[in-house]
């Protein structure tokens, strides 16, 4: 089946369209560690929420190095005779960069309510105060490549 790359727009807009990703970390050691989470992407960056403590946080202070991947699975397999010759439809895009924590607590609070009012989706809700933002980590991950393909049908 075909690949068809995306242009870099494509990729973006698809990685902004999308509601949940996999961020893969790894320790010093190389130990990779792949977590499903919601995320926004603003301003050329991708933001993440998470726990004040735990492997990805523990990983991220060893190896800033992260990958973001975002897809979406067509709901058939293309049925075929040869074997190797049959695949799903897909859509996926790809985002390597570097990630920090964000410490300053109006930032974080800001990013947490730009989250929120997205998945909110027009309904209302409770805003994020400093207080708020404090029991929790928010993760920036600066976008250094991008890059998105999609498995078609042939033309």
């Amino acid at each position: 089946m075909p690949i068809k790359w995306m242009s870099e727009d494509e990729a973006r807009e698809f990685l902004a369209a999308r509601l949940e990703g996999r961020l893969a970390t790894s320790n010093q050691a190389g130990e990779p560690y792949i977590t499903p989470l919601n995320y926004l992407v603003f301003e050329n960056r991708i933001y993440l929420h998470s726990k004040l403590k735990g492997r990805k946080l523990d990983n991220l202070a060893e190896n800033d190095r992260v990958c973001f991947e975002v897809s979406e699975t067509a709901n058939h397999i293309v049925s075929c005779d040869a074997p190797c010759a049959c695949a799903t439809r897909y859509s996926s895009v790809l985002v390597f960069g570097r990630a920090r924590l964000l410490d300053d607590g109006a930032e974080k609070a800001a990013v947490l309510n730009r989250l929120m009012a997205r998945f909110a989706a027009g309904r209302s809700f409770q805003a994020v105060e400093e207080k708020h933002a404090a029991g929790c980590a928010v993760i920036e991950i600066a976008i250094e490549t991008i890059s998105g393909k999609r498995n078609v049908d042939a033309e």
